[in-house]
């Protein structure tokens, strides 16, 4: 990371299937001013999310002095070319395949722009400012509208050779793909499955936590399915830490206690005793904090 003082700022804007939130951070990682949220609309055209998009960071912009901008961070639900910044075929943003949204930032602001997908992001802001703040490796999954994977080492993202290494969602799992059990939409799937009611995931830990015995049960497919994309990945890389993020960690109390303790059986003896799991430290705002710590980051 470059040595900043706190006067750089920098927008983030974090893009998801559900939400877009923005804000002002700067070299430090603190808020500057009050972020806003707009409703994605991802099935909506694509002119309309973009327009949303556009809205957000211009208001963001007025309340920014040239002379101390970096510059605007993306984090967007991938997968992404990182390179020329164009949404790829992402299933949460359907009508936003092979969209160039990097250059059309910025083509429309001026502004020198940062792009990854929303995990890295979200990950590389917890490295820095977050919970992963001082550890040399983490490993984060973000649990939302999806489910996604980073790896920070040594204070880089590893991004892989084409850009979308830990984009995990479509790994198989049981009868479909991991991001079906491991996720918001999919703690809503199984519920329904199970009881012919539907849900969302707030919901769902509220009945959980009150002791429904189906919503305690989905729970624990929810966090088997975690514990099934963590040993795989945590074999591969051998983290310092693990940093779970994303809205869904809000019920991390009804997943985090079971995946603790069925997680050290798939592990070799020395990374379970040592396994450090860890709640996103910056909250609800980690995505677009971590979109705005692109724009610290040293190239």
């Amino acid at each position: 990371m470059t040595d900043t003082s706190s006067r750089d700022l920098a927008i983030g804007i974090d893009i998801g299937g559900t939400k877009i939130k923005c804000g002002i951070v700067d070299g430090s990682g603190n808020v500057i001013g009050t972020p806003r949220e707009t409703p994605t609309n991802a099935y909506g055209p694509r002119e309309k999310i973009v327009a949303s998009i556009l809205e957000l960071l211009n208001e963001m912009l007025s309340q920014v002095p040239d002379s101390r901008l970096r510059g605007i961070g993306i984090g967007c639900s991938g997968p992404i070319d990182i390179n020329t910044g164009t949404i790829l075929e992402c299933n949460t943003l359907p009508t936003m395949h092979h969209y160039p949204l990097k250059h059309i930032i910025e083509l429309t602001t001026c502004k020198k722009v940062c792009m990854n997908n929303d995990a890295n992001a979200m990950m590389f802001g917890e490295a820095v400012w977050g919970a992963g703040r001082g550890k040399s490796s983490i490993l984060g999954i973000t649990l939302g509208t999806g489910c996604g994977c980073a790896f920070i080492n040594d204070g880089k993202i590893w991004c892989g050779y084409t850009g979308n290494a830990g984009e995990i969602w479509q790994a198989p799992y049981r009868d479909s793909f991991i991001e079906d059990y491991v996720s918001g939409p999919g703690l809503a799937r199984m519920y329904k499955a199970s009881t012919g009611r539907e849900a969302d995931g707030k919901e769902i830990a509220e009945r959980a936590r009150a002791g429904e015995t189906e919503a305690l049960k989905v729970f624990d497919e929810f966090a088997d399915g975690l514990v099934f994309a963590l040993s795989w990945t945590l074999n591969l890389v051998d983290p310092e830490a693990v940093i779970i993020g994303g809205s869904v960690v809000d019920s991390s109390d009804l997943f985090i206690p079971r995946v603790t303790e069925k997680l050290p059986k798939y592990l070799t003896r020395e990374a379970a005793e040592h396994i450090n799991i860890l709640c996103a430290g910056l909250g609800n705002n980690s995505g677009y904090i971590g979109a705005a710590a692109l724009m610290f980051e040293d190239k």
